[in-house]
């Protein structure tokens, strides 16, 4: 009988070994394994990780369905690193059966040695590709190509976006899947009796080309009517830069920073607003290599969506329930919630979406275990 292996940096349920936390990778990997527990196949986490002090390996037994598997840890950042590896390269070759399934969330320097023991265990390979490591560094394209050629030959994947099968494989089996479809919040917005609160939730990286410079922008072309929450991570250098910018461009009454916020935090943050706003800087054609996670939190917290142009986007099946302005400027943006249709309920569509990946995740699974 086959068994199930999924690798990822992922800390959702325990973080015994105090590994750093990526709360992208564990809403995703966590959303994944519950649409893969609704078919009831047992899956065994190996959860990666490194937290530079010596920490023996634990499994803590999540539910009859799930078993989470925490890597050691050792002092120093390079044997840290070596010792992870080793330990993947342990599981890989003397725990996982040639009749096994091993998901592995694409992490860019564990891809060729995922790649080398699959050639010879033979056992079979879904890769969940969430992005190309080399487009979100801003590389050139020959070395976008070798990881997209690296990424190859796999015996199934999970894409984060329609694009991604046209580029790396579209023969092998595949599902789709943006984000945690997981309704939070169902709720209608009445914009005909209140003021609408807009809300930008991400990375704060300070520079005039930067996503959060141009959320605060696009509010000096909206009425005091509209109001702009910040909430997100980054620097105290770039948080206290991004504040003075706010009071320089004398937005303080419209724009404020709330602070940073996680899981049920996070969640109820979210539900206090009206629109999402993903001003997206990033170029179009490295955009295409992943999908932005924040639109699929907004959706799924009742919250209409607000976009810069972006292929991925347009391409998906979330593409009419997002406002996509005609360009990556404050003034096209601002046009844009102006146009949200607040008529529109898109609840139905991530409902199918989440039924429809429950479905396609079962079967991917079960066709590479054949």
């Amino acid at each position: 009988m086959s068994s199930l292996y999924y690798f990822g940096y992922y800390t959702y349920n325990s973080n015994p070994n105090d590994f750093k936390v990526f709360p992208g990778c564990n809403v995703k990997i966590s959303y994944i394994l519950n649409c893969i527990k609704i078919n009831n196949l047992p899956v065994n986490v190996i959860s990666l990780g490194e937290s530079y002090t010596n920490k023996s390996s634990k499994i803590i037994k999540v539910d009859e369905l799930e078993n989470n598997y925490f890597v050691a840890t050792c002092k120093g950042r390079i044997f840290s690193r070596l010792f992870l590896i080793l330990q993947v390269l342990y599981i890989l070759f003397f725990k996982v059966k040639k009749s096994d399934v091993v998901i592995f969330y694409h992490v860019f320097y564990l891809l060729p040695i995922f790649k080398f023991a699959k050639y010879l265990k033979k056992f079979k390979l879904i890769i969940e590709v969430e992005e190309s490591y080399q487009a979100a560094w801003g590389n050139e394209d020959e070395k976008i190509k070798k990881e997209i050629d690296l990424l190859k030959n796999a015996d199934g994947y999970i894409y984060v976006n329609d694009l991604l099968p046209d580029v790396i494989e579209k023969r092998k089996s595949y599902t789709v899947c943006y984000g945690d479809y997981s309704v939070y919040l169902r709720k209608n917005v009445n914009c005909t009796l209140k003021k609408i609160r807009m809300v930008y939730a991400g990375l704060i990286s300070f520079n005039e080309h930067s996503d959060v410079v141009l959320a605060i922008n696009t509010m000096q072309y909206l009425s005091d009517r509209y109001s702009l929450s910040i909430a997100g991570y980054g620097s105290e250098k770039d948080i206290n830069l991004m504040r003075e910018y706010i009071q320089e461009k004398g937005l303080s009454d419209k724009v404020s920073y709330a602070g940073f916020f996680q899981g049920q935090d996070y969640d109820e943050y979210l539900t206090e607003f009206d629109i999402g706003l993903n001003p997206r800087m990033l170029q179009d054609q490295l955009s295409n290599y992943t999908f932005p996670s924040k639109v699929m939190s907004y959706l799924t917290h009742g919250l209409y969506v607000v976009s810069t142009p972006i292929q991925c986007i347009a391409a998906s099946k979330v593409a009419n329930l997002v406002s996509i302005s005609n360009d990556n400027t404050a003034e096209s943006l601002s046009s844009a919630v102006l146009r949200v249709n607040f008529d529109c309920s898109h609840h139905q569509i991530i409902d199918e979406l989440h039924n429809n990946f429950v479905k396609d995740i079962g079967g991917l699974i079960k066709n590479a275990s054949h």
